[in-house]
């Protein structure tokens, strides 16, 4: 298995104490070096954990000519491009990827998406937490936006919809 990510599902369950459900769920994790670099400088406390994980491994792009070809036709981030044009070189069995518009473009390309709501319904589904609500509330407590129909219908998927 070949999971690539890009940086939000990273910083995002790494502010809520979470990060290990990717090892847990996937082994190892790659990451392109623009995603790295988004992690290790930005103002999440990912720059702290990431540069210790063993579980992460940080690759170059092989086709640097792709991710400036990619950015100027899709308007995505660095890390966003890079992360799919990695996944489309390794033949990644998952990318990692939440911005709306990033997940657009990788699934155009044939990309298998998850994002890190898919990420909690999983490890819920494979016993690894016992419920998403509380990490749900507390993503939105530190400032991640999830909309509120997507909320909705995670907790119907993790049928927590009654709490």
């Amino acid at each position: 298995m070949i999971v690539v990510s890009d940086t939000t599902p990273i910083s995002e369950l790494t502010k809520v104490g979470y990060l290990n459900l990717l090892p847990d769920l996937f082994g190892r994790v790659v990451i392109p070096q623009e995603v790295y670099a988004e992690l290790i400088t930005g103002p999440h406390p990912a720059k702290v954990i990431v540069p210790s994980l063993d579980w992460l491994e940080v690759r170059e792009v092989g086709n640097t000519q792709q991710i400036k070809l990619l950015q100027l036709q899709s308007n995505l981030d660095l890390g966003e491009v890079a992360a799919i044009i990695l996944a489309e070189e390794l033949k990644a069995t998952q990318l990692l990827i939440d911005e709306r518009a990033a997940r657009r473009v990788a699934l155009a390309r044939q990309l298998p998406v998850i994002g890190t709501v898919g990420i909690l319904l999983l490890a819920k589904q494979r016993g690894l937490i016992e419920s998403i609500k509380t990490i749900l509330d507390a993503m939105i407590a530190n400032g991640t936006r999830i909309g509120e129909r997507l909320y909705k219908q995670a907790l119907l998927l993790a049928q927590e919809d009654n709490d």
